[in-house]
């Protein structure tokens, strides 16, 4: 069976010197979907698309500033270490949850100085985040770097002992994480495309859907992840799922207590 056989490999070609690496290729693949995407939800929505264009590049500067500083903070015990992988963005690293704050500021700022609602560009915008991120993960697959414990099931994908965790050295197959959380989040985008065509819904809804939607994902995954830190039962990841979670079952409550700040 293929997917039990093939191990992935992170460079896709080389030529000169010169490598590209399938983390890469994949992430940028997964930008310009989203990209196309929301561009069109913008002119379904008659705002300006110059907005998305103004955006874009805010959001992908502080997003993966916020990504990747997420990412070194919760390995920084590996960090301290390797200082100069720090800037090796292109080998892997991005803590979603940094991504999101970083780009949830950039928003921010750009809507208090265009003078428009926060919550129409993040509704507009976030629709095809789901997507990306569904993309995106299959570049953590090439990478070899998001798989969840080891498992004798049929799905079950190699590793190679290069990149297998201290104390799971001598298992050969481990459960696709990052294929689970591909799948799932393609799954969010179907919910969150069906409620932009299907529903009227107050500013701030989709949005606040998709992070519950989101946490729900993570929290569910969490309990297969590896050598995750730890803060009683749950993983950090889980406890601020969590916060998350009801954090936008109580924006939603507001929502329809028109109480929501628009």
């Amino acid at each position: 069976m293929f997917w039990n056989t093939y191990h992935p490999q992170a460079i896709a070609a080389t030529v000169g010197s010169f490598s590209f690496r399938w983390y890469g290729l994949i992430m940028a693949a997964a930008v310009f979907a989203g990209l196309l995407l929301t561009i069109h939800f913008f002119k379904k929505k008659q705002v300006d698309t110059v907005h998305v264009y103004n955006l874009f590049f805010l959001i992908l500067g502080f997003g993966l500033v916020g990504g990747r500083l997420g990412h070194i903070i919760g390995e920084w015990g590996y960090y301290v270490r390797h200082l100069p992988e720090i800037i090796k963005i292109w080998h892997g690293g991005l803590a979603i949850h940094g991504v999101l704050f970083g780009a949830l500021l950039a928003i921010w700022m750009y809507s208090h100085r265009k003078k428009m609602s926060f919550w129409l560009l993040t509704d507009l915008l976030v629709i095809a985040l789901p997507l990306m991120q569904s993309i995106g993960r299959w570049g953590n697959y090439f990478n070899q770097e998001l798989y969840g414990r080891p498992t004798g099931s049929a799905w079950g994908m190699p590793i190679d002992m290069a990149f297998r965790e201290p104390g799971y050295e001598s298992f050969a197959y481990f459960h696709p994480l990052f294929l689970y959380e591909s799948l799932l989040m393609l799954g969010v985008f179907c919910i969150l495309m069906r409620f932009f065509y299907k529903a009227e819904l107050r500013p701030g809804v989709l949005t606040l859907l998709y992070f519950l939607l989101f946490s729900v994902t993570r929290f569910t995954l969490d309990f297969i992840r590896l050598h995750k830190p730890m803060i009683g039962a749950l993983s950090e990841t889980q406890w601020l799922s969590v916060i998350i979670f009801f954090l936008a079952v109580y924006g939603m409550w507001r929502t329809y207590r028109h109480e929501m700040v628009r």
